[in-house]
């Protein structure tokens, strides 16, 4: 009956921790129902879309006319020159201008693919810290109402006692002041999640205000990174290189590379080519029809003067890639520092966790149950014995915040390592 029993508990527990929302499936959410993904997506498309459009030729222009009349008659059919004309002609561009201009646009959509994966991490960071600060505040709530519960019993122990005249007034009044407080502090924590699960919802919707699973991450592969990256000033540009965040400021030199290919076509003639027929109306003499007439021609223009365009344009392109050849470096440098300063940051938090740990928890708690033994035999006052157990308390709270906040330094971790 008892192994029963034990079995529906247990299979009750499993079934309610499987019905709570997991960290693994709110990113989901999150990642799904992200609009920004729409406009980078969007935005790839819409630069494909223009670079299938410059990579193809000027519509061909077609003329209809009347050439050679003569002003004093007007006359279609007595000059022989005169001639009903229809030609079509075509503009070429320069060199290779129409392919290196569809492999710029096509450059420039790959940015907005790595921006995309680029915010995914952004929107898997913000998630995980909202995720763990509700944690922390969860925790934080079952340590503030046990101590509540411990605090309830001294205050009915001491209330017992002052109905018999052997304890204080004044006790009295302290313990009620405590529990008044401690449902302040629940109230106040009750508070912060509402605002972090609110900040949630943006991601997650509705789910966000439902029972979170407290299983808590891993992330070995993060502590491994961090323990072969001991070293001080550590450079992580062989990882960072494959940032999407450094992958789209790379690619924006390629984009810049290219506009200096497409600057030295500028150097290069552009052609023009007509073709036209002329239908005469009038006859010879013979009163035989006179001949049509075809004719061609190519119109080049030939880029001899360029100092003041075309050698200022490749100036222009050749600035523009140093500058983002330096935007790049610049971003490598800025990533690199602030991945030491979050691996430094989380190895200070792991220290004074282990200080809290090895010391300050066991000696708060050793602590207030020797105030409480004094007090039982008439040798401490209360007072002391609830300032003991709050400061064992607040010691408890403060080490789950450094807790949660190595948890956080992990998940910003994370971002830098593209996870």
């Amino acid at each position: 009956m008892k192994s029963s029993h034990y079995s529906m508990l247990l299979l009750a527990v499993i079934g309610f921790q499987a019905n709570a929302l997991s960290l693994q499936n709110a990113l989901q959410i999150a990642l799904n129902d992200d609009p920004a993904q729409k406009i980078y997506q969007a935005q790839q498309a819409s630069l494909i879309a223009q670079g299938n459009s410059s990579a193809t030729l000027a519509d061909p222009m077609i003329k209809l006319g009347i050439a050679n009349v003569p002003t004093d008659s007007f006359s279609l059919d007595s000059d022989p020159m005169t001639q009903l004309t229809v030609g079509i002609s075509q503009q070429f561009n320069r060199g290779s201008t129409l392919a290196i201009t569809k492999k710029g646009f096509t450059l420039q959509s790959e940015v907005a693919v790595f921006q995309g994966l680029d915010r995914q991490l952004l929107v898997k960071k913000t998630v995980r810290t909202l995720w763990l600060n509700i944690l922390f505040i969860e925790k934080s709530l079952q340590l503030v109402s046990e101590n509540k519960r411990l605090f309830t019993s001294f205050y009915d122990d001491l209330d017992a006692q002052f109905s018999l005249g052997l304890a204080d007034n004044e006790d009295l009044i302290n313990a009620e002041i405590e529990l008044s407080l401690f449902d302040e502090k629940l109230a106040k924590l009750k508070q912060q999640s509402f605002i972090y699960r609110s900040q949630l919802s943006e991601w997650v919707g509705n789910v966000a205000y439902d029972k979170l699973q407290t299983d808590l991450p891993d992330w070995s592969d993060t502590l491994t990174y961090i323990k072969r990256s001991e070293a001080v000033n550590y450079q992580h540009y062989s990882l960072l290189a494959n940032h999407p965040a450094a992958k789209a400021f790379n690619q924006n030199i390629l984009v810049a590379n290219s506009n200096i290919h497409l600057a030295e076509q500028d150097y290069k003639p552009s052609f023009k080519v007509e073709l036209g027929y002329g239908h005469r109306l009038s006859e010879m003499d013979n009163g035989e029809p006179r001949a049509d007439l075809l004719s061609g021609f190519v119109t080049m223009d030939i880029p001899l003067f360029t100092d003041q365009r075309q050698d200022q344009k490749m100036i222009s392109a050749q600035h523009n890639k140093g500058q983002k050849q330096a935007e790049h470096r610049l971003l490598l440098r800025q990533l690199n520092a602030q991945l030491n300063a979050e691996i430094v940051n989380y190895q200070q938090l792991v220290s004074r966790q282990n200080r809290y740990q090895d010391s300050l928890l066991k000696q708060a708690k050793l602590h207030a149950e020797i105030l409480e033994q004094s007090y039982q035999s008439n040798t401490r006052p209360f007072k002391e014995v609830i300032q003991a157990y709050i400061h064992e308390l607040n010691l408890a709270i403060e080490y789950q915040q450094l807790y949660f906040d190595g948890l956080k330094s992990l998940a910003n971790i994370r971002y830098f390592q593209s996870l």
